[in-house]
Order: C-alpha cells, then sequence, then structure tokens
C-alpha cells in the first residue's frame, strides 16, 4: 500500500492559541485527520470546553505566555498527556484587539506607550521562546525529532499600508510587527540550532483572515491583495497539515507565505 505522507492521524500536537481567529480551524482541522491533541490557552478563554467538544482524543490546559512558570507547567502537563511530542504549533498572539485592555493600540507611533510594545514583544516572541524551549528540551531527550511550527504575519515581512486603517477602528501596531518579525528570525535560528537532532522549525506567515471586519476595512485590504479578498481561516489549514505531516520532512528554517499574493507587490 502506497504511503501517505500527509497522514497525520496519531502525531502528538501541542496547538498554542487554540481558541482564537485560526486556532479554531487548526484544532478541527488537527482532530478531523486523527492527531492526538493538546490545545492551550489563557485560562479565560474556553480552550477546556472547546477540546472537550472536539471529542476524541483532546484535552486542554491552561496555560499563559505571559507568565513563564505557567508555560513551563502547561506544556509539562501536555507533555505527560501526550507522551511526548511529534510537533507543537506556536500560534498564539496579541493583536490589537487584545492591547486594548492596557491602554490605546493606536495611539500615533510618536506617543505610543512603550508597556503596550513591550506586551507585544513578551507575548508574541518570548511566549513562542518560552513554549520552543520547552518543547524542544522534550524532543531533544526523546531523540526522535520533531517539528515546531511558529506563526507570523506578514507584517513580520513587509510593513502595513497604515492608508488602510485611517479612520477605523482598527490598527497594526509597531509591537506586532517587530515581535511577528523576531518570530521569523528566531525560527531560522532554532532550525539551525536542532538540525541535528532531526527538529525541523518553520513558520507560517498568514496574510490578513477575515473575522468579521468592518466592510471597509476588508474592501480596502482587497485593494492590496492579487487575490482581492482576506484569506479564510481554513485556508491555511493545509499549510498547516503539510508541516505537521511528514510530507515536510526535508523543510526547516523557511517561512510559508499564505496571503493571498500581498508580498509579491
Amino acid at each position: 500500500m502506497e504511503r501517505d505522507l500527509l497522514d497525520i492521524s496519531g502525531k502528538r500536537v501541542l496547538l498554542v492559541g487554540a481558541t482564537g481567529v485560526l486556532g479554531r480551524a487548526f484544532a478541527t482541522e488537527l482532530s478531523d485527520r486523527g492527531a492526538s491533541l493538546v490545545l492551550a490557552d489563557q485560562a479565560e478563554s474556553d480552550v477546556l470546553a472547546f477540546s472537550k467538544s472536539l471529542g476524541r482524543e483532546v484535552e486542554g490546559v491552561v496555560l499563559d505566555l505571559s507568565d513563564e512558570p505557567s508555560v513551563v507547567a502547561g506544556v509539562s502537563r501536555a507533555g505527560e498527556v501526550l507522551g511526548g511530542f511529534d510537533a507543537v504549533v506556536n500560534n498564539a498572539a496579541i493583536t490589537s484587539e487584545g492591547l486594548l485592555r492596557a491602554g490605546d493600540p493606536s495611539a500615533p507611533f510618536e506617543s505610543y506607550p512603550t508597556e503596550l510594545f513591550r506586551m507585544a514583544l513578551e507575548v508574541n516572541l518570548v511566549g513562542t521562546f518560552l513554549v520552543a524551549r520547552e518543547v524542544g528540551r522534550q524532543m531533544k531527550a526523546a531523540g526522535k525529532g520533531g517539528t515546531v511550527i511558529n506563526v507570523s504575519s506578514t507584517y513580520g515581512v513587509v510593513a502595513p499600508d497604515h492608508r488602510i486603517y485611517r479612520g477605523l477602528p482598527l490598527s497594526s501596531p509597531a509591537g506586532y510587527a517587530a515581535s511577528k518579525a523576531g518570530v521569523i528570525g528566531l525560527t531560522r535560528w532554532l532550525a539551525s540550532w536542532w538540525g541535528d537532532e532531526g527538529i525541523r522549525v518553520n513558520c507560517i506567515v498568514p496574510g490578513g483572515v477575515f473575522n468579521d471586519h468592518d466592510e471597509r476595512f476588508t474592501e480596502a485590504y482587497g485593494n492590496r491583495v492579487p487575490l482581492g479578498r482576506m484569506a479564510e481561516r481554513e485556508e491555511l489549514t493545509g499549510m498547516l497539515v503539510y508541516l505537521v505531516s511528514d510530507a515536510s520532512s526535508y523543510c526547516t528554517g523557511q517561512s510559508y507565505l499564505v496571503d493571498g499574493g500581498l508580498t509579491a507587490w
């Protein structure tokens, strides 16, 4: 029987940031394809209920990326549940919506709060580092390799077109761009560090994903994209499956743009 390189059934996967826009689509796709899953997210999310709703071989854990002991404990618990890791997906991030709790993320750069800039770096970049460190330690000790998949953004590759945000209750803060660029750099560094351990590290770089955005914004954003629209969340799952699967066994240190052609212009 011919081997299906995209078969991920039985793969032991930790998905961090499981209840966000992409997280729910990622979790559903991985579960439907038979992966053994631990879903992780912050306490105020519905990660425990969401994991139960997916049923078979899915468990939820609470994990706060801004708190190192929480990350260490959460990854340790996930490793116990799964019996080790084949893959980890670093999908959690704080965006301008999350930053609203601490200040005004749409403030002009010249008066932008330092606290908000640091918060974006702490969650998006330091959090990714912590999860990768804890999972990578277990993968290295097991000696069977594995795959680490980080999630960045096109705004970690190119600057946003600030004109499309004018007059709208949306923004793309400098801290978000800086942290997501850092995720790409960290991905490359880790790929070279763990290459001889058989641990692959890659990065998914999504463009804008539709999440009930203002119609004015979706139109303005679509005008900046060759395909003429924002992505649907399910359109990112194919790249995730590829990177979790053995089909990508010779891929490491790469950033895979799934952006409708945004960065081609």
